[in-house]
């Protein structure tokens, strides 16, 4: 079935980190891509969070991240990518892109999540929502969110120890979902 869902990103990833803020763009710059990694560019619709909620899991699971990590970077990424969902674009439609990977040096597995809408404050006060940003940055050791005139991006890594080259099969690839 995954095999189906690969199409080429619109964007190459090179590309599209030079869009990026310089957190974000010295994530993908320093990305090792031989080793599993996900690039994903869907449009701004809740029914495609569940596509990259199941490949952020398989690809953590491709790097051996263990349980617990793995569900830290799964709902830390889902939170980024489910506000850009549902904040970004407000009444029209936007892109939302995303990469998972690690750096060469295999000591750090990163996330980026970016949009071209409009950064929302969160509304101050008691309320049932808006704890997304606080459980992002509980959840990952490195956490930092820029917002342009051009979008928003989410970047966020955690330490990882003993990443081995997987050999065989390569999880990484690019899809566009539409």
């Amino acid at each position: 079935m995954l095999a189906t869902m690969r199409k080429k990103a619109a964007v190459s990833l090179t590309e599209w980190g030079t869009t990026l803020p310089k957190v974000a763009a010295k994530v993908i710059a320093a990305a090792d891509v031989r080793q599993p990694h996900v690039y994903l560019r869907f449009p701004a619709d809740p029914t495609n969070l569940g596509v990259a909620r199941r490949d952020i899991g398989k690809w953590a699971s491709a790097l051996r991240l263990g349980t617990e990590l793995t569900q830290d970077i799964v709902l830390a990424l889902d939170e980024a990518a489910t506000n850009a969902v549902e904040h970004a674009y407000l009444g029209r439609g936007g892109p939302v892109t995303l990469f998972a990977g690690c750096d060469k040096a295999g000591h750090c597995a990163w996330t980026v999540v970016s949009d071209s809408g409009h950064w929302r404050t969160p509304r101050p006060g008691p309320s049932t929502r808006g704890r997304g940003l606080l459980l992002m940055a509980a959840l990952a050791d490195e956490f930092d969110v820029t917002s342009t005139a051009s979008g928003t991006t989410v970047v966020l890594g955690w330490p990882i120890e003993d990443l081995r080259p997987m050999g065989g099969e390569t999880f990484g690839y690019e899809q566009k979902v539409s």
